[in-house]
């Protein structure tokens, strides 16, 4: 009885959280993400009790990354199979779609969970897609939106109920999204559900789970109500945002020009007309017509856009998020690929997070450029030191280190060569040397682990330098292929 009564409170909660979704109605169909893991194997139990089997289909995807991947995807079919619900599946090597579009494996699998949803929901005439976000899941989203100095659109955190990213048409329902994890492994243990463990969600060397970790409990230490507190921060958060886009989109045709899969124009004379803050709304609307997937867009890189648009010089250009260039004519802002962009006479990384750098191997930049790593076990110190191609340079490493390209950090230091040690800021050097200001953001670095080794065509930290008893030696290069 007991049982029974719990089970029913977290039902209104869950039925309370996505209303005003029409979840209890007959015609309501729910097309499922699940993973196998505690949170989505309870969702599934629960809207396969309270709904039952013919309203919902079953939907995983495996992404290939982890040996048990392929034993999950077999238990989450076999449940289904069990439970009489209908079951889709997929395998994508989400590894090899993270390089061919120049995504970190976080934003790859990303991409290609919410595609197979999508299409899945299309196909089986779903409502909604349901997924099983709990409410510590978005506390820690909260916490690490937070630090990455998010606006208001990070600190809302996940809506309760949203569309799909790149896919306006489907809905996308959390109705876990006001219970905590404790309330769902509870559940589990009530109805005896096995979940699926995932090991890498205990490894703190990512973010997100050093967050679950160690940050979260040292923040109850201070308030033991803070996962409740930073949900509530996103819900009043969450409310404002939608009221100020409500108020954004009467003014977004006054600035929006044209567009096209691959680019958008704004009125730039309009734009610059706006308030700061809805020019900030204006560009992240912008990226994120052409890039749905990409949702984490630093404020730096935004507000470097912003101040390039209001400097009274035009064919200047700036590199975003997701192979994206804004360049400034003198009536327009114009953001497409970048493939498109007239502005490519300087290397430019095409995204924020590292690209790892494998030694041989090489990184694709922005138009044609690249970087190569090569081993020179051959080569004499007089060699390195006769080097005058500012475009090569050779740094010594250890063995298993691994090298990694991305932009600089917000007040990134290094040691420039010859200075005995001394550091430097890195966006100091790119202004020393006369980069342009809209190009500086996404200067490659080239880093050996949070290190860096080389800022791109211009210096090597002092800590890589070749010795006469050095380590490996590599060879860095950075080129542009002839036709661009």
């Amino acid at each position: 009885m007991k049982n029974d009564k719990e089970d029913r409170r977290l039902w209104r909660t869950v039925v309370q959280t996505i209303r005003p979704f029409p979840l209890t109605l007959p015609q309501t169909k729910l097309l499922v993400g699940v993973s196998g893991g505690a949170d989505s194997l309870a969702l599934l139990h629960m809207l396969w009790r309270q709904l039952g089997a013919d309203r919902l289909v079953v939907a995983h995807l495996n992404h290939g990354l982890r040996a048990a991947a392929d034993e999950e995807a077999t238990f989450v079919e076999a449940t289904a199979v069990a439970w009489h619900i209908p079951f889709v599946g997929q395998k994508i090597d989400v590894a090899e779609l993270a390089e061919q579009e120049k995504l970190s494996l976080e934003a790859a699998g990303r991409l290609a969970r919410y595609e197979f949803l999508a299409e899945q929901a299309q196909l089986v005439g779903a409502t909604a897609v349901a997924v099983a976000h709990h409410a510590d899941d978005q506390a820690e989203t909260v916490l690490l939106h937070l630090l990455r100095g998010s606006g208001s659109a990070g600190l809302r955190g996940m809506l309760p109920v949203g569309e799909v990213p790149g896919a306006s048409d489907v809905v996308l329902v959390r109705p876990f999204l006001h219970l905590r994890r404790a309330e769902i492994e509870a559940y589990c243990a009530r109805h005896g559900l096995k979940p699926r463990i995932d090991d890498s969600n205990e490894d703190v060397q990512f973010v997100r789970n050093r967050i679950r970790h160690e940050l979260l409990p040292l923040l109850e230490s201070y308030n033991p109500q803070i996962s409740a507190s930073l949900q509530q921060l996103a819900a009043i958060t969450a409310d404002e945002y939608a009221a100020l886009s409500a108020q954004f989109d009467a003014l977004w045709p006054t600035i929006w020009v044209d567009a096209c899969a691959e680019w958008l124009k704004l009125d730039r004379g309009a734009f610059i007309a706006l308030p700061v803050a809805w020019q900030r709304l204006a560009l992240r609307r912008a990226v994120q017509q052409l890039r749905p997937f990409h949702t984490e867009i630093s404020f730096a890189t935004i507000e470097q856009a912003r101040l390039l648009s209001l400097e009274p010089t035009s064919g200047t250009a700036v590199f975003l998020p997701g192979g994206l260039v804004m360049q400034v004519t003198a009536g327009q802002l114009v953001l497409g690929d970048v493939g498109e962009a007239q502005s490519l006479h300087v290397p430019q990384v095409m995204m924020e997070s590292p690209v790892a750098l494998p030694i041989p191997g090489e990184v694709e930049l922005a138009g044609g450029w690249r970087i190569t790593a090569v081993l020179q076990p051959d080569l004499t110190l007089a060699d390195v030191q006769q080097n005058r191609d500012p475009w090569r340079a050779f740094a010594a490493v250890e063995q298993g280190d691994v090298l990694w390209v991305r932009p600089s950090h917000p007040g990134e230091r290094f040691q420039p060569l010859g200075l005995g040690g001394h550091s430097q800021a890195i966006q100091d050097l790119l202004s020393d040397r006369k980069v342009a200001r809209g190009e500086r953001p996404w200067w490659p670095i080239v880093a050996a682990g949070e290190q860096p080794a080389w800022i791109v065509g211009l210096h090597l930290d002092e800590r890589m330098r070749v010795q006469g008893q050095s380590r490996l030696i590599v060879q860095l290069t950075c080129t542009q292929q002839a036709d661009f």
